[in-house]
């Protein structure tokens, strides 16, 4: 069953839930692996796959084949790794952005000089991503940083912000953090000292914080009273997203748990049995080397298939693997291996919270996530 032809955008229809949702959502595509960071709640420190940096030839044809065949008009420069190392990820965007894509690069933030800011904001970008995460000097201590100091870093990010915010650009912005609502469920990863948000007063201190440094003194910014009527509807229990002004929003989820059983204590990882996940009914990854992934969270390629350079996006998107995970997702069955351990978990309480909350988190509440404008 061809799921639709490779001709253009306007043959692309958007199916309902079971199979891919074309246009999908974006595609990832990972430019780089490497990364400044060595943060505790990401599994890029303990990657199991080598590590490298896509060939300049191979993202132009990336490109090209999403282009033509309107796969998705977002493309999103980012999977593992930190893209801002990626020498020639300006050219990249530009690239696409001639091609009629929209693009994202989601960053840490660290490298965000000004510099290549301007490379980015004059190729074209559509939006970019500051995976903030850890919002004060505490939390900061995960990042593995090295000698960066939390002051300087701070101070890069809202630098950064302001002056795409005070650019004749229509780029839009979002500074994303984390929150860990459930502490006992939501497990740490390897020893690490979390250090995250867990109650709607903290949350709700930090991005009124943030709000402040961000927007202060720009013209239209909103005044403290309304930015503080606003984040009195947010919570760490759902995902929430703020706008500021017309092209900055702030974005909190709740922490998720990636799947790493191999590195988790030692214990054993139980497979959930039930679940549901739209990763790949909304969006696919591509990483480094040209494998496909089923989504942005399989950090060491375990539901690769099939590579690019011997597969075209469709044909994929048409393969016995990636329907058998579609229709099981279709009937709340996660039949990939590495599906089963991403909603599973050391306990079997985890497990079964994890595989209930996946179902009223895609069917429910990331439908009704909370936006609210300033």
């Amino acid at each position: 069953m061809l799921l639709c032809p490779p001709v253009s955008a306007r043959n692309i229809t958007v199916r309902r839930f079971g199979s891919p949702r074309l246009p999908l959502e974006r595609v990832h595509v990972e430019v780089t692996s490497h990364c400044n960071f060595a943060c505790e709640f990401c599994p890029n420190p303990r990657l199991q796959r080598p590590r490298g940096s896509m060939d300049f030839a191979l993202l132009t044809d990336i490109l090209g084949e999403i282009a033509a065949t309107g796969v998705t008009r977002q493309v999103v420069f980012h999977q593992q790794g930190e893209p801002l190392l990626y020498p020639r990820l300006a050219e990249a965007v530009a690239q696409a952005a001639a091609l009629g894509l929209a693009t994202n690069v989601t960053t840490n933030g660290a490298l965000l000089d000004d510099r290549r800011l301007d490379a980015l904001l004059a190729a074209g970008l559509s939006q970019l991503v500051v995976s903030l995460q850890t919002p004060d000097e505490a939390s900061f201590a995960l990042r593995g940083a090295g000698e960066l100091s939390y002051a300087a870093f701070e101070g890069r990010i809202v630098r950064a912000v302001r002056r795409v915010l005070a650019a004749a650009t229509d780029v839009q912005v979002v500074v994303a953090f984390l929150t860990k609502p459930l502490p006992r469920l939501t497990l740490p990863v390897v020893g690490a000292d979390w250090q995250l948000v867990t109650h709607n007063r903290q949350l709700r201190a930090l991005l009124a914080r943030w709000a402040q440094r961000l927007v202060e003194g720009l013209p239209g910014a909103p005044e403290e009273r309304a930015i503080g009527r606003a984040l009195r509807r947010t919570g760490v229990l759902r995902r929430n997203e703020v706008r500021l002004h017309p092209r900055l929003t702030l974005e909190s989820r709740p922490v998720g748990q990636w799947p790493m059983p191999e590195v988790d204590w030692g214990r054993r990882w139980i497979p959930a049995r039930f679940g549901v996940c739209h990763g790949i009914a909304e969006h696919i990854g591509i990483l480094w080397n040209g494998d496909y992934t089923f989504c942005c969270a399989d950090h060491n390629g375990r539901t690769t298939t099939a590579r690019f350079q011997e597969t075209s996006l469709y044909d994929y998107l048409d393969s016995a693997p990636v329907q058998a995970a579609l229709s099981g997702f279709a009937r709340f069955r996660p039949v990939h291996p590495y599906c089963q351990l991403c909603l599973g978990g050391p306990h079997p309480v985890i497990v079964a919270v994890k595989s209930l909350g996946s179902i009223a988190y895609f069917k429910a509440v990331n439908r009704l996530r909370r936006g609210v404008r300033v």
